[in-house]
């Protein structure tokens, strides 16, 4: 079956495209795609495959090497199986806070490779993205985020809770003296700092990765 790289490669010449033509494609440059193919670069970001999936009209289990995912929730090999749920989490200005009310609509099955750094993949869920405020992070209205319940680990993408309502942003730590910085990737967007202990932020869980909603 050959490598990640092999298969990028099988799957360019097969759609009649050069190297330059594929990295144009997807916003990087031939010498990138180069480093893919020749494994130079071996972790190649998920949400690069995907652009480049796309690009070659092929799916992202084509480049893992995986089979397709199967229906009716049963996982395929290489995949784990996530819940999605019903609530849309603001990459704007929020909205009301995640409950434990909200409804399970269905199950995504994703790459085992995203969540390699979740101890406990069951602490997992999916939810919709809505507004525009991250776009700079490639993270985009209807995307799907993942993130694992209860987890903070380093400075990243998180789900908080603030002042009522839920919302994917970029976080900074300065632990001594627990002020938090929430930055969004969206110039027309506030940069805010806060206290941690007086204003009521909420850490919900670090977003391990997101998948374009027209995946799905």
């Amino acid at each position: 079956m050959g490598t990640q790289g092999d298969r990028i490669k099988e799957l360019r010449e097969r759609k009649g495209m050069t190297q330059e033509e594929l990295g144009h494609a997807v916003g990087t440059t031939k010498q990138t795609i180069f480093k893919y193919e020749t494994g130079k670069i071996e972790n190649i970001p998920y949400s690069r495959l995907l652009d480049i999936a796309e690009a070659l009209d092929a799916e992202p289990w084509d480049i893992l090497g995986w089979k397709q995912p199967m229906q009716d929730g049963e996982e395929a090999e290489g995949f784990i199986s996530v819940p999605f749920i019903s609530q849309r989490i603001s990459a704007g200005y929020g909205e009301d806070f995640l409950s434990d009310d909200s409804i399970m609509l269905r199950r995504i099955q994703i790459p085992e490779s995203m969540a390699r750094g979740v101890t406990d993949k069951s602490t997992l869920v999916s939810a919709e993205v809505k507004g525009d405020s991250m776009i700079d992070a490639n993270i985009y209205p209807g995307d799907y985020v993942f993130f694992s319940k209860g987890m903070i680990k380093g400075e990243g993408i998180y789900v908080i809770a603030y002042a009522g309502d839920i919302m994917v942003k970029r976080l900074s730590f300065d632990a001594p003296s627990h002020r938090l910085t929430i930055i969004s990737e969206n110039r027309n967007y506030p940069t805010r700092t806060v206290d941690t202990e007086l204003d009521g932020v909420r850490i919900l869980g670090k977003v391990i990765g997101w998948i374009h909603n027209e995946m799905f």
